[in-house]
């Protein structure tokens, strides 16, 4: 993986939200050999990554909702964090 040089590169980087098959890895509902398989399933699919996981009977649709509230909330959190530091440096 290439280093980002520039800001922006580097903001991106940063500031991205955290992907489902991320957030399962780091909850220990997935690991790294089933995030690459259903990954490269994603690939081929039309589905989407909560539905192949579901369909996979690796976690249930409650399970996937819930996952997913979690990143939203966690993406919120992270706006409101920026938002927080930028009137602190105004």
């Amino acid at each position: 993986m290439n280093m980002p040089e520039s800001d922006e590169e580097k903001w991106n980087l940063l500031a991205r939200h955290e992907r489902l098959g991320e957030i399962l890895l780091k909850l220990g509902k997935i690991n790294l050999k089933q995030l690459d398989e259903l990954m490269q399933e994603k690939i081929n699919s039309d589905k989407q990554f909560g539905e192949l996981i579901v369909a996979k009977g690796i976690m249930s649709k409650a399970e996937i909702e819930s996952a997913l509230k979690l990143q939203e909330k966690a993406e919120e959190e992270f706006v409101e964090s920026v938002e927080e530091l930028k009137d602190k440096l105004k």
